[in-house]
């Protein structure tokens, strides 16, 4: 036997012994009484080093009008800064242009009947869209945790109604419950709005105007009325709540049938594999009888 192989069985055995003496170490009281500190997460921040690629590229996009109305829009939505946006348009873009010349280089080496200048193009055209695309999904999701979380929040501000709160209370008792992106965006927008010394509905209003949600604008008008009339808004707010609660669960329902859908293509895929599977030796034989 070799050294090294004496040296490794030396190093497991060792392991193994400082293992079995720490499980079967039995820990002081103080131990037991003291609770572990949670290790704290760890927070890893957005785009870093896209920023630093393409920061100074991004700020040539501002002049040439990038993003757009539509796109600032969705970036809005999205919860994205236009910085942000530039500097991945931008390393994104380099990106894509590193990977055409790449192409170009290695043409001779690909097969002949590759088309190198339609892959470089489609390559450069995804890399160039990807934060587009990107940004849209984004848009997408933040919209619909908003949908949520308005829902949620509509039905906390009717039980803090039923409590006996005015329309302002209830709205700031409800706003300091959930976690998330999207809690966080309307306490955000509240919170501004009463820094302005504006009532909270408006700061709701503003932000139904950012992300295109509907149902924050109808809450917010909801308790605009309750708070200009001083009168009692717990059974409009409760059919507010009601038909948002209906409206997003019509919109699971559709996302959940829109996936069964989807899966019914695999799903005879792997049927048809099967039954392919088991009448291959049967079909040989008869087709070799041929």
């Amino acid at each position: 036997m070799s050294i090294m192989m004496l040296g490794l069985a030396g190093s497991m055995l060792g392991a193994g012994v400082c293992a079995g003496a720490y499980a079967l170490r039995r820990p002081t009281l103080t131990e037991r009484l003291t609770p572990r500190p949670e290790p704290e997460p760890r927070t890893v921040p957005r785009g870093s080093w896209i920023r630093r690629v393409g920061h100074r590229s991004g700020s040539l996009l501002a002049h040439v009008g990038l993003p757009g109305p539509v796109m600032a829009r969705t970036l809005a939505a999205a919860g994205t800064s236009v910085e942000d946006y530039r500097a991945e348009k931008a390393a994104s873009t380099g990106l894509g242009l590193l990977l055409a010349v790449v192409l170009f280089a290695v043409g001779d080496v690909l097969p002949q009947g590759l088309p190198v200048g339609l892959l470089a193009l489609l390559v450069l055209a995804g890399c160039v869209l990807a934060p587009d695309l990107a940004a849209r999904g984004a848009a997408v999701r933040q919209r619909g945790e908003l949908r949520a979380a308005t829902s949620a929040l509509a039905d906390l501000v009717v039980m803090g109604l039923a409590a006996g709160a005015g329309a302002t209370g209830a709205l700031t008792t409800a706003l300091q419950h959930g976690k998330g992106t999207a809690p966080e965006r309307i306490r955000k927008a509240v919170h501004s709005a009463t820094v302005r010394h504006r009532p909270p509905w408006e700061g709701l209003e503003a932000l139904a105007v950012e992300s295109g949600v509907r149902e924050l604008s109808e809450l917010a008008a909801s308790l605009r009325l309750g708070g200009a009339s001083g009168a009692r808004t717990r059974t409009s707010l409760t059919a507010k709540a009601t038909s948002l609660r209906a409206r997003r669960l019509a919109e699971v329902e559709a996302t959940a049938l829109a996936a069964t859908e989807r899966m019914a293509l695999p799903t005879m895929g792997l049927v048809s594999g099967f039954l392919l599977l088991i009448v291959y030796v049967a079909l040989v034989h008869v087709m070799a009888g041929f």
